[in-house]
């Protein structure tokens, strides 16, 4: 799953939240909770991961496929959405971020 594929990058992005003055979480939008568990323990994952089981999330901000990151700013709007695995996600969003 080309989501989980990228926790490494976005745990070591995590660790940069003060530094770059955001929030950051995940959503599980298939509603896969034992799935999500197993991953979180075996990535030793400490980003929060909220779990959308009724697909509110997917619905409303229209999420065709996983992964997508959006990156809001302090009003809540949406200033980027990417969409797909990133080999380098971890750097894009810090130069996102960085930005607005």
């Amino acid at each position: 799953m080309p989501c989980i594929a990228e926790f490494p990058q976005l745990e070591r992005l995590m660790q940069r939240e003060k530094e770059l003055e955001f929030e950051f979480f995940g959503i599980e939008v298939k509603g896969l909770l034992a799935k999500m568990r197993d991953v979180v323990s075996e990535k030793k994952t400490t980003f929060p991961i909220l779990l959308d089981d009724r697909q509110f999330a997917r619905e409303v901000l229209q999420i065709s496929g996983t992964p997508t990151t959006f990156i809001l700013d302090g009003e809540g709007r949406i200033r980027a959405r990417l969409v797909g695995a990133a080999d380098d996600i971890d750097t894009i969003i810090a130069e996102v971020l960085e930005r607005i």
